[in-house]
């Protein structure tokens, strides 16, 4: 079953990382929407991209609001396509909430253990990567383009997490929506590290499957997927979503659909 779902009675679009409100009631997760009559600009929630600021910042109180947090909780990072994580303390509260210079600087990932801290990362195609510990209380969320996941942010996220007294047997994952295998197609060039981390991925066919010459079809979703359970989540932890970015215009932003005019998602984590 589709883990993510769309809240259509909702004043703001979303999806709701149903899966984990009923197992953990106090976890608040999800993946913002897009209207189908919006234009591409319109439900955008990050600072970086040259909108009007104002906006921006309406987008953000609206939808925090609708979520029981203020925009004051309110936490980000500058994302660079790398694995740099940070570990969110109450003195961060509001880091990049309305200002982009205040934000974690060159940072994909942000773990917490703090309640009333909301947790937010950027998207418009990339993949996002949640992450809850029942036994320790952190939540995540780390931001993972084909550069963060072949330079293995899922293992980074496990890592800085059983660092901090969490255990890999307990960790929640969840991969939300992002550009499926289905259109997501790329060279020789982004192939290379991954046939480093897995000498046998085009044989097994598991998430790359060969569509040309020096052409492929990949599926950075099962790719994280395969990374995780590597670095010892256990199989019935890690759940996947089907929604693809790009296939599904009428939910979402795509980066590559779009050709690089367009809006971005937010994916956010938060305990009441």
């Amino acid at each position: 079953m589709e883990p993510f779902v769309y809240q259509h009675m909702s004043k703001v679009p979303y999806f709701s990382l149903e899966h984990w409100k009923w197992e953990f009631p106090n976890v608040v997760a999800g993946f913002s929407a897009r209207l189908p009559h919006e234009d591409r600009n319109d439900r955008n929630y990050a600072l970086h991209i040259g909108q009007d600021q104002s906006q921006v910042l309406q987008n953000r109180r609206k939808l925090v609001e609708q979520l029981g947090f203020s925009l004051e909780s309110w936490t980000c990072g500058t994302q660079i396509h790398e694995t740099q994580i940070a570990v969110v303390t109450a003195s961060d509260r509001g880091k990049g909430a309305t200002e982009q210079e205040t934000a974690f600087s060159n940072t994909d990932g942000l773990i917490t253990q703090e309640r009333q801290l909301f947790l937010a990362s950027f998207y418009a195609d990339c993949v996002p990567l949640f992450v809850y510990c029942p036994d320790t209380g952190f939540i995540g969320v780390a931001h993972a383009g084909w550069r963060g996941t072949v330079a293995q942010m899922a293992s980074r996220l496990v890592e800085k997490l059983t660092a901090q007294g969490s255990s890999t047997h307990n960790l929640r994952i969840a991969i939300g929506p992002s550009i499926g295998g289905c259109c997501y197609i790329v060279d020789d060039h982004v192939m290379k590290p991954i046939r480093q981390l897995f000498p046998m991925a085009e044989s097994q066919k598991e998430f790359v499957k060969q569509v040309d010459e020096g052409l492929y079809q990949l599926d950075l979703k099962k790719l994280n997927q395969q990374i995780f359970l590597r670095e010892g989540i256990r199989p019935e932890h890690l759940i996947v979503s089907k929604w693809c970015t790009s296939c599904d215009q009428q939910y979402f932003y795509s980066y590559r659909r779009d050709r690089g005019d367009t809006g971005r998602m937010v994916a956010w984590i938060a305990k009441k």
